[in-house]
């Protein structure tokens, strides 16, 4: 193998293995979300018993978002939840998820879950087209920043079940992020 062959094999090299190989980068990123996350679950911890925040995780309600995977209609019953999220521009331009949930936590203000998702993502970016489909998990945290509660991110990884176009042969898995707005239609005190 000359000089020349090794060149063009590092070339060929995938943008999500380049991401993977950046331990600094990975660190980071884990690291701001788990300090993101406990910062919300645990921002309304008062000694006060009438100021804590009512637990929902035995609640039942309704949710309706806009993220970055389109539209979000769901429904949490007691401790699992569903929801199916879809953007659709054009033939070469969209993506379908369904999420299934399971509250870890969920009051009035804060909500984290573990999600199993499964999906199907066709599109573009600077480096090359995609179009696949893909099953994995991931953690969803919904929190409220300055009294306005919705804000909704979700992280984690994906096997590609089915690359129609071959060009996710060396990434057999992919990392799924969702940012945007969720509200939760939580039911009222009684």
């Amino acid at each position: 193998m000359n000089s020349d062959d090794m060149l063009d094999e590092a070339s060929e090299e995938s943008f999500w293995r380049k991401f993977v190989r950046h331990k600094w980068l990975r660190k980071g990123i884990l690291s701001g979300f788990i300090v993101a996350s406990v910062l919300c679950g645990t921002s309304d911890i008062r000694a006060d018993e009438k100021s804590k925040p009512r637990d929902l995780k035995e609640a039942s309600y309704p949710e309706l978002g806009l993220t970055t995977s389109g539209i979000n209609l769901g429904y949490w019953h007691k401790r699992t939840g569903l929801r199916l999220s879809q953007y659709y521009l054009n033939r070469t331009r969209n993506k379908m998820m369904l999420n299934l949930g399971y509250k870890l936590s969920d009051n009035e203000k804060t909500q984290q879950s573990i999600n199993l998702l499964a999906g199907r993502s066709v599109g573009s970016d600077p480096v090359t087209d995609y179009d696949y489909a893909y099953l994995g998990i991931a953690y969803g945290l919904n929190f409220s920043i300055l009294g306005y509660r919705g804000f909704f991110f979700e992280l984690g990884m994906a096997k590609v079940l089915q690359d129609n176009l071959g060009n996710l042969a060396d990434d057999p898995f992919v990392p799924c992020a969702n940012i945007g707005y969720i509200y939760r239609f939580t039911p009222k005190e009684k």
